[in-house]
């Protein structure tokens, strides 16, 4: 006989109950403890077996058991995928696959290709126009002309290089007689040498002084003396001179020399006076 358990309301005593009690006045019973009547029916309960000990190991083992359990079912359902039949078909998908090649062995090469590089859409619509011939002829102009504005602008603050290579020289100067404008040679030779006097110090030196004036309409950057010295028409000796070894002591530290301002220079030069009959003094840029 199966037994259940009612609970008193009014203490909250369990008692244990058979079907035959619970049958004899409706389910109408007495608590033993507090004299309360109360249906026990209402407040029946399942009594509840008592719980075997479990061991902490054997409930480890057991889940392993079942995770490799598990694991192996659902492998074994992913392999039956290829046991499937294939739909309206009496092969399944391992054998359709294996002979995938054997159904299409159509080549590469004759499958259609796409039109995208046409420019065409999704819909056969033209999206990009192709450029004429007359749009690459521009645009090669245009990056000529940046090139070339870009090889003037260098030449054109580097002078220097147009003395290292003599085909960049010919293009800056034609290049500058087509525009107008002044090389730096040009502006160099409105420098000119006034009151020049020549005296020998002592027996291998000789003194050089005089005025520079610059003529240009701009002041320009001090320029450097080139002395060429020969005897009987034949060059014994060339010396340059850079502003610090021309500029008298007053005038150190400048650096460039003003329009129409007379700039006093001295330089000595170590050969005797008697060693050369002839002279020359040249302006040349920095």
């Amino acid at each position: 006989m199966t037994e259940n358990q009612t609970r008193c309301p009014n203490c909250a005593s369990v008692y244990k109950v058979s079907v035959t009690q619970l049958t004899v006045a409706q389910g109408m019973v007495c608590c033993p403890k507090c004299s309360h009547n109360f249906n026990a029916l209402i407040h029946l309960q399942n009594s509840q077996p008592a719980q075997p000990k479990i061991d902490p190991d054997t409930v480890v083992q057991n889940q392993a058991q079942n995770l490799i359990t598990t694991k192996r079912q659902i492998e074994t359902n992913v392999l039956d995928i290829f046991n499937r039949k294939i739909e309206n078909s009496n092969i399944d998908l391992r054998t359709y696959l294996n002979n995938l090649n054997y159904f299409n062995n159509e080549p590469v090469s004759n499958i259609p290709s796409l039109n995208l590089s046409q420019g065409l859409n999704n819909h056969g619509q033209h999206l990009i126009k192709p450029k004429s011939t007359f749009y690459y002829l521009a645009w090669s102009l245009i990056n000529l002309a940046l090139l070339s504005i870009l090889l003037f602008q260098i030449l054109w603050f580097n002078p220097n290089l147009t003395d290292r290579y003599p085909f960049l020289n010919t293009v800056f100067t034609q290049t500058c007689a087509v525009l107008q404008c002044d090389t730096v040679d040009q502006r160099y030779k409105q420098i000119v040498i006034s009151h020049l006097k020549v005296k020998a110090l002592g027996r291998d030196e000789t003194q050089f002084s005089g005025q520079l004036n610059n003529q240009y309409s701009k002041s320009l950057e001090l320029p450097l003396i080139r002395v060429t010295l020969k005897a009987q028409n034949k060059v014994i000796a060339t010396h340059v001179i850079t502003p610090e070894q021309y500029l008298i002591e007053s005038l150190v530290g400048i650096k460039r020399i003003p329009k129409n301002s007379p700039y006093p220079f001295k330089f000595v030069v170590t050969e005797p006076r008697k060693s050369f009959d002839q002279y020359q003094l040249d302006i040349i840029h920095p």
